[in-house]
């Protein structure tokens, strides 16, 4: 079983922490500059579920560039290890949520 931050982790401060740092450019179910955040859930999550996880936390941290088209994910500084873990974790649970949240 995959160790899960986000059940430990305080939601209020998590979302609090996605809605600062991430919804200027991604939104649950709809593209803006990024993509969804469920589209990022489903296409990783049938990958091993630490490495994916491990995976998108670098991501966050670190930017990316090239996996969702021209436009770079710059590094998000900001977001310490834990909250990145954290963060990566609540993104993978969407994988499975069929609830559409008006964005």
């Amino acid at each position: 079983m995959i160790f899960n931050p986000v059940a430990k982790a305080d939601t209020v401060a998590l979302m609090d922490i996605v809605q600062a740092q991430c919804l200027s450019c991604h939104q649950i179910d709809r593209k803006r500059v990024g993509p969804p955040f469920r589209e990022i859930a489903q296409r990783y999550a049938s990958g091993p579920a630490q490495e994916t996880q491990a995976y998108l936390q670098r991501q966050i941290q670190q930017g990316s560039r090239g996996n969702w088209g021209a436009i770079p994910m710059p590094a998000q500084n900001r977001i310490s290890a834990e909250q990145a873990q954290a963060i990566a974790a609540w993104l993978l649970s969407l994988a499975n949520s069929s609830t559409k949240e008006n964005s």
